[in-house]
């Protein structure tokens, strides 16, 4: 019973202290959801902005390159169209004499009408100037330019855009693109050239806002560079068709975009790109990753460093909280160890008063309390109430032979099988006086009583503990059973003579103690 009473005055004390446990860990909870909902809400933001600003930087390379690519494809045809036109009036009327010079006026009122072309040349089979836009006609050959070996050895009709050269009568760079003459057998009879000044794109291409690092290039099908913003002069004429831009064109069609590195200077750049409908050209605009997020890396910073310090001025908050907290803890941990001292010298006091000192079986006292108020239970309930009175045959005998200090010993090892055999938790076993011992068996009915002081009869006898004053030549006991109940119709069993009465019921099992006594000893008499 102290244990037990011990226990219950722990578990009190323990849910007090564990009523400020939920608090703790709600708010240790509401503390970290919303961190997690601080840090989420701040990478949803610069995630959200990141794609905001690629979107953008999508959106304008893309109009740039469409922009590029038509003005150089409105460039193209212009000097497409003049050299259709220069080639069919030279293949028919010819390029010497009088028709020559004809061809000569023609060519010049062509360029004096379209600005996009620079000037209009054609050579005779062997890369002679035989007519030319040019106010004055210059001296010289062009059988060595690349232009003129293709079609000299192809017999393709179609417009053949070269890489940028260098104009020998100007010195300027230019663009050339030339068709093939042929005389009416077939044969080569030359080639008619259109030339574009390439600074001419430089000047448009000047008025687009790159960013520091961005960059405009356009190049043929075949990887050969015509022009990359910022110009470079060594790199005309680059072959670039195993740079990342045009292997994405070749697996992903003629218009595309994507972040790439760039072969020639090793920056990764969002590239837009077309390739013209008409003619082997990719023409792209790039800005580069750097200048697309600076201003979205400098947002990002700003916005984590206030997710930072909101959360570091939760947390500081949370800390001086739990440090108020952690100060009532402590004083109450301290009221809890003197309510404890105090549960403990009140657990005692109660031992003492209901716990027999020799046997640690209840006492007397405990015994009276218990059976009356499960007598009161069974007058309510109308169950059985059971009683069992015991005590150690010839016991003074015993006391006489072996002494006190052994007749004590006998006492507790009787108590000892007593207790065991009262082995439900709502049984009680009672020191009743001197040698007698009872058993209190609440909801027990007579059955159920009887098999249980046998139980504890046969485990004394189990003993073997020696007495010689005794005829069996062992300490044995005899056992009085007594049962009452309330008469009810759940209780058929019960009759109205056997009400509940504490001092009916203890003199009925006295009775029946002595009966066992008088009987013989070592039995049980219900």
């Amino acid at each position: 019973m102290q244990v037990s009473q011990q226990y219950l005055s722990d578990l009190q004390l323990q849910r007090l202290h564990d009523k400020k446990r939920p608090l703790v860990a709600l708010m240790t909870t509401a503390l970290v959801l919303l961190c997690t909902a601080l840090v989420a809400a701040t990478a949803w933001m610069i995630w959200s902005s990141w794609h905001v600003h690629m979107h953008e930087a999508e959106i304008t390379t893309a109009n740039m390159a469409q922009a590029l690519a038509s003005q150089a494809d409105t460039a193209m045809k212009v000097a497409d169209i003049m050299l259709e036109d220069v080639v069919e009036q030279a293949e028919t009327d010819g390029s010497t004499g009088a028709e020559g010079g004809r061809l000569q006026r023609h060519l010049l009122g062509l360029v004096s009408r379209t600005a996009e072309i620079y000037g209009l040349f054609v050579y005779d089979e062997h890369g002679q100037w035989m007519a030319t836009s040019l106010a004055t006609p210059q001296a010289g050959n062009n059988a060595e330019r690349d232009y003129f070996v293709f079609h000299k050895t192809h017999r393709q009709r179609t417009t053949y855009i070269s890489a940028p050269v260098r104009s020998k009568s100007t010195g300027l760079w230019i663009i050339p693109i030339s068709r093939r003459l042929e005389h009416p057998d077939g044969s080569f009879a030359g080639v008619a050239l259109a030339t574009l000044r390439l600074d001419a794109f430089e000047r448009v291409y000047n008025n687009l806002n790159l960013g520091e690092s961005g960059t405009i290039f356009f190049a043929l099908d075949n990887g050969t560079l015509i022009y990359r913003r910022p110009f470079q002069e060594k790199l005309i004429g680059k072959d670039i068709s195993s740079g990342a831009l045009l292997r994405t064109y070749r697996e992903r069609g003629p218009v595309g975009t994507a972040m790439l590195m760039a072969k020639i200077d090793g920056v990764e750049r969002l590239y837009s790109y077309r390739h013209l409908d008409r003619f082997p050209i990719v023409v792209a605009a790039a800005l580069s990753k750097d200048d697309i997020f600076a201003n979205w890396r400098a947002f990002s910073l700003q916005v984590g460093a206030a997710a930072l310090g909101a959360i570091a001025a939760l947390i500081w908050f949370f800390r001086k909280l739990m440090r108020q907290i952690a100060i009532r803890d402590r004083v109450e941990a301290e009221l809890r160890t003197v309510t404890g001292e105090l549960e403990s010298a009140n657990a005692a006091l109660h031992s003492i008063a209901s716990q027999d000192a020799l046997t640690e079986l209840a006492n007397r006292r405990h015994f009276d309390a218990v059976l009356e108020r499960e007598l009161k239970r069974a007058q309510r309930s109308g169950k059985p109430v059971s009683l069992i009175l015991l005590d150690v045959d010839h016991f003074k005998k015993y006391n006489d032979t072996y002494g006190h200090v052994a007749g004590d010993a006998c006492l507790l090892t009787v108590a000892k099988a007593v207790s065991d055999g009262a082995a439900r938790t709502e049984d009680l076993a009672a020191r009743y006086g001197g040698e007698e011992f009872a058993v209190v068996l609440p909801g027990t009915g007579s059955a159920g009583a009887l098999c249980v002081a046998e139980t504890i009869r046969k485990a004394v006898m189990a003993l073997q503990m020696p007495h010689a004053g005794s005829p069996s030549g062992i300490v044995t006991v005899s056992l009085g059973v007594a049962t009452v109940c309330a008469a009810d119709v759940h209780n058929p069993a019960c009759a109205p003579a056997h009400k509940p009465d504490q001092l009916a019921l203890i003199r009925r099992a006295d009775e029946l103690l002595y009966q066992s006594k008088s009987a013989g000893r070592n039995r049980t008499t219900a």
